[in-house]
C-alpha cells in the first residue's frame, strides 16, 4: 500500500518503521526533512530488538498525499487543523484520512471532508508507547496488543481495521461510534489532572530543585483528581443517551485500580513510563514550569476544554474539570469560562463543539450518526 504519515515525531516514526517492515510504501511528511537519515531504526522497549528500514520517503511537500491510499496524521492536536488544510487540496476521493490518536476535535476540522463523503477515522489510543532517541533516525517503542478505531462512515470501519492489522501487525476492533473516540479518558484528563496536582499550590514561576518525573513521582492527589474528572466524563456519557458510549472505559477499569492509592502504584510501575519528565525547563540552577509545552498548549484547549464543552451540552456539572480549567486560565492568561459557560474570548482558539455550531444533543446526533455502527 501507499501510505503517507504526517508528522515525524515519536508515533509517526514508529508507525513508519513498522509499516515499511510490513511491505508498505511509506512517506513521512515533516517540516524537518533534512533531519532524517536514510535508515530509520526502532528499538523494542521490552526486548531491545532493533528493526531497521530504508527507503522511507521524506518530504515537506503536501502534494505527496495525492498518491496515498491512507494518510495518517500523528501531529499534535493543536497543529492538526493547519496540517489537514495543507493536505486537503490534494486528497483523492478514495483516500482515507486517519488521526492517531483520534481525540482533540479532529473530526470537527474535517467536517466538510466527512460530509462530502470522505473516509475519516481515528484511533482510540496510540498503537505504540514511543520515545525518540534521535529525531529522524531512532525511536524506542513498545507496541500495544490491540487498538480500537471508529470511522465516518461506519460502514468502512471493518475494512480499515483489516488494513491496520496488516500494516501494523496489531489487532484492531471497531468502536460503536466516533464520539467514543473523542471521549477517550487519556491525555485530556490524565495530563491536566497531574499538572494541577503538581503545580497549582505554588506560583507558576516557582523554582524547583529537579524536573519532577511525571509518572514515577505520581502521587495520590493526582490520582484522586484524575478519578474525579473521569467520573464527570462518565456522567456526560450517561447523559448523552442517544449514543452507546459503553466503549468509553472508566479509568478504574482501564488501569485495574479501584482506589486512588492503587492507581498511584499502578502508574508508578508502568515500565514504558519510566524516565519521562514533566513540562519544565532549566532556569536559575533549577527548573521552572514550561507553559509552551504540549502538555499545556494541546491538552487544555484541544483536550479538557472539549470534554467540558460536551458536558455543557449534556447539562452535566463538572466542578473538577472547571477547577483545573480555571487554574489554567489564571496561569496562561486565557479566558474560556464566563459565569460557568464556555463563552470566553479565547474559546475561538479551542476545539470545543460549540465553536462548530454543535450546541445541543440533537446537533451531536446529526453530526455523529454516520459513525454509528
Amino acid at each position: 500500500m501507499n501510505i503517507t504519515i504526517v508528522g515525524g515525531g515519536n508515533i509517526g516514526t514508529a508507525m513508519a518503521v513498522q509499516m515499511a517492515k510490513n511491505g508498505a510504501a511509506v512517506t513521512i511528511m515533516t517540516s524537518k526533512p533534512s533531519k532524517f537519515q536514510p535508515t530509520l531504526v526502532m528499538t523494542d522497549l521490552d526486548t531491545d530488538i532493533q528493526t531497521a528500514v530504508s527507503g522511507v520517503r521524506i518530504t515537506d511537500d503536501p502534494k505527496i498525499a495525492a498518491d496515498a491510499q491512507i494518510v495518517f496524521f500523528t501531529v499534535p492536536s493543536s497543529v492538526f487543523p493547519q496540517s489537514f488544510a495543507q493536505i486537503a487540496p490534494y486528497l483523492k476521493k478514495e483516500t482515507a484520512v486517519g488521526v492517531v490518536p483520534g481525540t482533540g476535535g479532529a473530526e470537527f476540522f474535517c467536517r466538510s471532508f466527512i460530509e462530502a463523503g470522505g473516509t475519516f477515522f481515528g484511533f482510540e489510543r496510540v498503537p505504540f508507547i514511543s520515545r525518540l532517541i534521535e529525531y529522524g533516525a531512532h525511536v524506542r517503542a513498545q507496541k500495544k496488543a490491540s487498538v480500537r478505531i471508529a470511522a465516518f462512515p461506519a460502514s468502512r470501519a471493518s475494512s480499515l481495521c483489516a488494513v491496520i492489522k496488516e500494516l501494523l501487525s496489531i489487532d484492531c476492533t471497531v468502536m460503536k461510534n466516533y464520539l467514543s473516540i473523542t471521549f477517550t479518558p487519556s491525555n485530556p484528563i490524565l495530563h491536566t489532572s497531574r499538572l494541577y496536582a503538581m503545580y497549582a499550590n505554588r506560583p507558576i514561576d516557582a523554582l524547583y530543585d529537579h524536573n519532577i518525573l511525571f509518572y514515577e513521582e505520581w502521587d495520590d492527589a493526582s490520582s484522586e483528581l484524575l478519578f474525579a474528572c473521569d467520573s464527570e466524563l462518565q456522567s456526560i456519557c450517561r447523559a448523552l443517551s442517544d449514543f452507546d458510549l459503553s466503549g468509553v472505559i472508566p479509568l478504574p477499569v482501564h488501569y485495574e485500580s479501584k482506589t486512588p492509592a492503587l492507581l498511584t502504584q499502578k502508574i508508578r510501575s508502568i515500565r514504558s513510563f519510566r524516565g519521562i519528565g514533566s513540562p519544565m525547563k532549566p532556569a536559575d540552577g533549577g527548573y521552572r514550569v514550561d507553559l509552551s509545552s504540549r502538555y499545556f498548549t494541546e491538552d487544555f484547549p484541544f483536550g479538557l476544554c472539549i470534554l467540558r464543552g460536551f458536558g455543557e451540552i449534556a447539562g452535566v456539572k463538572t466542578p473538577h474539570m472547571d477547577k483545573i480549567l480555571s487554574w489554567y486560565e489564571s496561569i496562561a492568561g486565557v479566558h474560556y469560562l464566563k459565569d460557568g459557560i464556555l463563552c470566553g474570548v479565547d474559546c475561538k482558539q479551542t476545539a470545543i463543539p460549540q465553536r462548530f455550531s454543535l450546541v445541543s444533543a440533537d446537533d451531536l446526533y446529526a453530526f455523529y450518526q454516520t459513525s454509528i455502527v
